[in-house]
């Protein structure tokens, strides 16, 4: 449980809707947690439009172009989680919400799924390879909605429900482009992880224009569940990176500690520091079926 004292405010939680109290200022942003269901949620939200001048920023100094660059490790943690989906679905259509460049995609269409993507980014779809580029919408899932003709028997959205407002409408929605019994698999930050209790306001995934909501393994499910989603599984979510990037990704959350590390990196061989190796870094994978509410 978050330890968090007895709510005296009337911020109620998102999920479960009980009252909450303060669990980390993180400047600008106030997280609020939740005694029940250990959600942790930011009050107020910031608007969107600040959400969009900061990713637009980020653009700006190069950011993303990181995340392009890193395609290959991308596409190490995609073709993992590919395999794992065709273990338990054999082909179909398969949806990915918030494809960015659609490097998850290109591993899907591997794995023997009939993928497509939907992203909010301009940019983002003009990176992506002309082999997936024409399967990639620029919109959201609502949009999309109107256009499905054959509904998915995968969904996929990977770090994306921490970005949204309403998590529970914003499964609600991906319901209405899958059939009944189809599999949704999504990925999103664990705040029952060791390093969020170790780090406190400078864990890196307290994102105060990013990520609005934040999930424990309870909160999560309960979100699954009054969603219209059954047959929920919530294990850890691994990444392949490598020494190097990772170091690069947590620069400005934990300077400190890779200032250390480069220095120490001057002694370490550079086949080790940019060898893939898959880690857990506080993210949570879940699996559950659309219920046919039939």
């Amino acid at each position: 449980m978050l330890a968090v004292k007895a709510a005296k405010t009337d911020v109620n939680c998102p999920i479960c809707g009980v009252p909450a109290d303060i669990a980390q200022r993180v400047p600008p942003a106030t997280y609020y947690g939740c005694p029940v269901c250990e959600t942790l949620f930011q009050h107020p939200m910031p608007t969107i439009e600040q959400m969009r001048a900061y990713v637009e920023a980020e653009y700006a100094r190069g950011v993303y172009n990181d995340y392009v660059a890193a395609a290959n490790l991308k596409a190490l943690t995609f073709a993992t989680r590919a395999r794992r989906i065709a273990a338990r679905v054999r082909g179909g259509r398969l949806l990915d919400v918030g494809a960015s460049a659609g490097f998850f995609v290109e591993q899907a269409l591997d794995a023997g799924f009939d993928a497509y993507g939907v992203e909010l980014s301009n940019e983002a779809v003009s990176s992506a390879s002309p082999r997936v580029r024409e399967r990639l919408t620029v919109g959201d899932v609502n949009a999309l909605a109107l256009e499905v003709t054959t509904p998915f028997d995968v969904v996929t959205a990977f770090d994306l429900i921490e970005h949204v407002f309403d998590p529970v409408r914003f499964l609600q929605e991906i319901r209405r482009v899958a059939r009944p019994g189809a599999l949704l698999v999504i990925t999103t930050p664990d705040v029952g992880h060791v390093l969020r209790h170790v780090l406190r306001a400078r864990w890196p995934m307290f994102q105060p224009m990013q990520h609005t909501v934040l999930f424990s393994r309870r909160g999560l499910r309960l979100a699954l569940t009054r969603a219209g989603f059954s047959d929920i599984e919530i294990g850890p979510a691994t990444k392949t990176l490598t020494a190097d990037y990772l170091a690069g990704q947590v620069d400005m959350y934990l300077p400190l500690a890779v200032k250390l590390y480069r220095a120490a990196a001057k002694a370490i061989p550079e086949k080790v520091r940019s060898a893939p190796v898959n880690v857990n870094i506080g993210e949570l994978m879940a699996f559950a079926r659309v219920r046919d509410e039939a």
